[in-house]
């Protein structure tokens, strides 16, 4: 596994435990983000990336169960590592919770040592899992690996529309959503299929097979793409022979 700093998300609207959790594991070397309630946390969620939660049940607002409903059901959450942190010692609450998908349970008060333990021992596994699965899918290239609301997921290369180059950052666009990729579009040439893919400019590359029309534009190629924007991507005119030749006109 990498170095890099294990991120964890805290949901509880006691301030004080909050403020505890986040100095203990803060101590362990880790980045600890604060929630009130469910909703916030939510928020928190779609913004930042995040390798564990630690959620209490019992909360104003949006609940636990709540939270844990809306993990599960987003697309970019639904295996993100739960530890359910809470006062409820009954079977019965257990039971649910290892039902919606929590990884573990831990009932107040706490060690936050053994704590700390436990959001190492999740982060890393889930870590090793996505780096094993990022390397099988790069054996062949049929799959890449992208991140969006703190979860990194393994896109199938067919589906991408065109991927696009801007602030330093690499994106990946499908019909709907468009993803952070973790290498630059230089390094996505040299990876992907010439057959399918196709470099129109410094800041974009597209799918062959989601060209939905060509237009000529000031005597200059622009491509509209077939997403749910059908965005226009121009092509320069550095790259409009190889384009030329790629599309066959």
């Amino acid at each position: 596994m990498s170095g890099e700093q294990i991120s964890v998300l805290v949901i509880d609207d006691d301030i004080s435990i909050v403020e505890m959790i986040k100095m203990g594991l803060e101590a362990d070397g880790m980045r600890v983000l604060g929630a009130g309630d469910g909703a916030e946390g939510i928020e928190v969620l779609n913004r930042e990336t995040v390798d564990v939660v630690v959620l209490d049940i019992m909360m104003p607002r949006v609940d636990g169960w709540m939270a844990l409903m809306e993990i599960r059901n987003n697309p970019m959450t639904a295996d993100l590592p739960v530890i359910m942190l809470t006062a409820k010692t009954q079977d019965l609450a257990k039971i649910l919770a290892f039902k919606q998908g929590v990884q573990q349970y831990v009932t107040k008060p706490f060690n936050i040592l053994e704590l700390s333990a436990r959001v190492d021992n999740l982060a890393r596994g889930r870590r090793r899992m996505m780096g094993e699965q990022a390397s099988s899918a790069e054996g062949d290239f049929r799959k890449l690996a992208v991140r969006k609301g703190g979860r990194t997921v393994l896109l199938n290369i067919e589906d991408i529309v065109f991927l696009s180059a801007r602030n330093k950052s690499t994106y990946a666009h499908t019909f709907e959503n468009q993803y952070l990729v973790d290498l630059t579009l230089g390094e996505l040439e040299g990876r992907l299929s010439k057959e399918n893919f196709v470099r129109v400019h410094r800041s974009y590359m597209i799918n062959l097979n989601k060209i939905k029309e060509i237009l000529r534009v000031d005597g200059a190629y622009v491509v509209v793409v077939g997403d749910r924007d059908e965005t226009h991507v121009p092509v320069a005119r550095r790259q409009a022979r190889g384009f030329r030749e790629a599309v066959g006109i």
